[in-house]
């Protein structure tokens, strides 16, 4: 008699057993890969769309009638690399129509929200003429009231100071919070390259202007400061942004 230590019984590898648990390949992939296989520097991860789209397009164009590699054996076929294309075209199509929507609501609410400002401030106006001094009158409007307390010193600082580019040429949009107190502000701008002297953009009583007649690429700095009782307040910090 001869033992045997290995009495289990022998694996059936025809009993649908798999070792490989992980998923399947894809059907793109090749049946082996080589690290040694970085002669295309693709990078696409360092391409946007619309450059990733002229790289495919370039190379449907190549492949046509390229003896070097067969059609029946292109992997993907042509068929397939021809519908990523224009599935990646057709979505990066409607993304650019989703944004022209997009900034063109932007603009359209903007200049309704100016048109609110100028019909706001008209009707506190005439308010303020028809009872300039009946402050029970006044209240009743719904408008929020000065304090009439002590008169109000030094105005601080106009705080979150943000600089944006639109889409007119050079010309960028600026805008702040609001200082309790303060009946105007002054805005001003510089070149950032360097130390130039600041130049007056203009004094308004709406916290959100724009700034026009910018230099197209050069990058500019602004800063504001609030106007009230007791005269200029603190600069602010500064906002920088490019001209478009």
């Amino acid at each position: 008699m001869s033992l045997r230590y290995d009495s289990s019984p022998p694996l059936l590898m025809d009993q649908g057993l798999r070792f490989d648990s992980g998923p399947a390949p894809s059907p793109y992939q090749p049946n082996v890969r080589s690290k040694t296989m970085t002669k295309f520097k693709l990078e696409l991860f360092r391409r946007k769309p619309n450059d990733k789209l002229v790289l495919g397009a370039a190379h449907i164009a190549a492949m046509t009638d390229n003896t070097n590699y067969p059609a029946p054996t292109r992997v993907p076929t042509d068929a397939q690399m021809q519908t990523a294309q224009d599935d990646l075209a057709a979505a990066e199509a409607a993304v650019d129509a989703a944004e022209i929507a997009w900034k063109m609501k932007i603009q359209e609410r903007d200049a309704k929200e100016a048109a609110w400002d100028t019909v706001i401030t008209a009707r506190a106006n005439n308010c303020e003429a028809v009872t300039p001094n009946d402050l029970v009158a006044l209240q009743s409007t719904g408008f929020p009231l000065r304090s009439s307390g002590a008169p109000i010193g030094a105005l601080p600082a106009p705080g979150d100071l943000r600089a944006t580019a639109t889409e007119d040429e050079g010309v960028i949009e600026l805008r702040c919070k609001t200082v309790n107190g303060a009946s105007s502000y002054e805005w001003e701008c510089r070149l950032h390259e360097g130390s130039p002297p600041w130049q007056a953009v203009k004094t308004s009583t709406s916290t959100k202007i724009l700034a026009a007649s910018l230099t197209p690429g050069s990058l500019y700095a602004f800063r504001v400061r609030a106007i009230g009782a007791a005269g200029p307040g603190t600069w602010s910090d500064e906002a920088v942004e490019r001209a478009p």
